[in-house]
């Protein structure tokens, strides 16, 4: 027997719609969504649509905790927005909360965010007290704040939350409530769909929630993370967006993305319509296929197929390996037959060809049969 060593409990996954949440990602988004960044062209156009002081507050208070922008996300994690009496909170609820909280509390939310940013970058954490201190904690962790602002803020509490609060009130006011209130029955459908993984391990979920493979930053959660949610984003895009929480893990997908995979998916003709490789018949095409199906992570790859028809993406995500490792392998089962292929919207959809598996099994027990006839 083993040794025995402490439990840790499963990762609980779920999939949930959540305003504040939401407020989090779209503030970070339009924080980085300057000219020439590539992200969805509504960002860019709202961040410009707000009023200079409050894009100034916006590049303020995102840029003095590090390049995860850990501030913003103070508030709202302290609202416990995954509680079950939460979940459905308004945005009139959020900042309810927010103005019930102290101002000395918003200083306080200061130096917990400072020190996640110390713990990122593996510096020793030493609680700021006075002007020098919080002047030697601020100086890691600066982006686009000015040390000088920074500390301004950091002496006037009441002026720290009055700007907090109002950062959040004017976005959702300004450029945000009447957008999100449209995207809501997509992220409400996203949310849906997602429901489906939550049985899944959480790199699996990962992966077909977002489209891609889990970055090394998340390979391994800590054991202080206990749960997961996914929450759908309308803007978000190829991007790769999350909040680490301990013991909450928030990763933010791409709602329109999912739900186009899943109707390309349900759109897809049946395996009798879909047209198949000819299976092997001749000894060179035995070879071929048992030559591809000699190697594990080909093998790995058929048993996710085996599951369903997936696009090259999704097996990329889901085995963790390399795409251009990925590409070779299906190369390889489609030239022996073994997997069939179509091109739809700018993707390939690999499937498992039955008749190949059916013919490299006969020839296999044939084989077999003839050995057994010359025991006798």
């Amino acid at each position: 027997m083993g040794e025995l060593v402490a439990g840790q409990p499963a990762l609980r996954i779920e999939t949930v719609v959540s305003l504040p949440l939401d407020m989090i990602s779209v503030l970070s988004l339009l924080y980085r969504a300057v000219p020439g960044s590539d992200l969805d062209p509504w960002l860019v156009a709202a961040r410009q649509r707000l009023p200079e002081p409050v894009r100034a507050d916006l590049d303020l208070l995102h840029g003095f905790s590090g390049r995860l922008l850990y501030y913003p996300e103070e508030p709202v994690m302290r609202f416990e927005p995954l509680r079950s009496d939460r979940v459905d909170a308004s945005f009139a609820d959020l900042i309810t909360f927010m103005e019930s909280i102290p101002a000395d509390e918003y200083r306080a939310m200061v130096a917990h965010a400072l020190e996640r940013v110390h713990a990122d970058l593996e510096l020793r954490w030493r609680p700021p007290s006075d002007d020098e201190s919080w002047a030697r904690s601020l100086a890691p962790t600066l982006t686009t704040t000015p040390l000088a602002e920074a500390m301004a803020l950091i002496r006037n509490p009441s002026e720290l939350k009055r700007r907090t609060i109002s950062l959040y009130d004017r976005v959702w006011n300004g450029v945000y409530e009447e957008t999100r209130d449209a995207a809501l029955p997509t992220l409400r459908e996203a949310a849906r769909r997602g429901t489906a993984f939550g049985d899944r391990a959480f790199p699996e979920a990962y992966a077909s929630l977002t489209g891609q493979r889990v970055p090394d930053v998340l390979d391994s959660p800590p054991p202080t993370i206990t749960r997961v949610a996914f929450c759908p984003s309308a803007h978000l895009g190829g991007f790769i967006s999350y909040i680490a929480y301990a013991p909450d893990l928030i990763v933010f997908f791409a709602a329109p993305q999912l739900i186009d995979r899943c109707q390309q998916r349900d759109a897809a003709p049946a395996r009798g319509s879909e047209p198949d490789l000819p299976p092997p018949s001749g000894q060179a095409d035995l070879l071929d296929a048992t030559r591809a199906l000699a190697d594990p992570t080909r093998l790995r790859m058929l048993d996710l197929l085996l599951e369903g028809e997936l696009y090259a993406q999704e097996i990329v995500g889901r085995l963790g390996v390399a795409q251009s490792a990925v590409s070779r392998h299906l190369s390889q089962l489609e030239r022996a037959g073994l997997v069939t292929v179509q091109a739809r919207r700018g993707s390939k959809y690999y499937a498992v060809n039955p008749e190949t598996f059916e013919a490299v099994a006969s020839a296999l027990i044939q084989r077999g049969a003839r050995a057994r006839e010359r025991r006798r």
